[in-house]
């Protein structure tokens, strides 16, 4: 396989169709993820280029399998010195995110679900931005349906307590 489209190729009409169909989606969660518009968008750039190169995984749907090549790289740039040694505090209202009523709403939830540990925020970002169940979830994130629903579940309570003030 060349690691070049071929203009009007049939793998060029596919990739167009993948990025189409999930490219905002994946911006969106990346700069969740991120904090970060512009690396948002790099790193989507990056998963279409790796599912170019890796072509697609059979076991999984398109959309679980794009996102769990994103999920990775997002968490290969939290590793890396360069994220440690960088300004993070970006403006909510900066970032173009899959379900903008949510950083809108006066009680601040993109904030909060931001504000969650890492696995947490990752499902819940899947789940209720993405529309994806436990089943796509497990996939993109490479862990059991069952870790889904408990981390789902840790979310929407960490959430509720600091929804309702901060108490128990």
């Amino acid at each position: 396989m060349s690691n070049a489209l071929v203009p009007g190729s049939a793998d060029e009409q596919e990739m167009i169709r993948l990025m189409d169909a999930y490219g905002p989606m994946l911006v969106g969660t990346c700069s969740v993820l991120l904090r970060d518009a512009h690396l948002a968008q790099d790193v989507a750039q990056e998963t279409f280029i790796r599912a170019w190169r890796m072509g697609r995984l059979r076991r999984e749907t398109e959309k679980a399998w794009l996102m769990r090549v994103a999920v990775n790289l997002c968490r290969d740039v939290h590793r890396s010195g360069w994220w440690r040694s960088t300004d993070r505090s970006a403006d909510v209202a900066d970032m173009p995110i899959a379900a903008p009523e949510a950083a809108s709403g006066p009680d601040g939830l993109l904030e909060r679900v931001k504000a969650l540990p890492r696995r947490e925020r990752e499902a819940i970002i899947l789940h209720y931005w993405n529309d994806m169940d436990a089943q796509e979830i497990a996939s993109a994130l490479d862990v059991n349906r069952a870790t889904v629903y408990r981390r789902l579940e840790r979310g929407r309570k960490r959430l509720k307590i600091e929804l309702e003030g901060g108490s128990e």
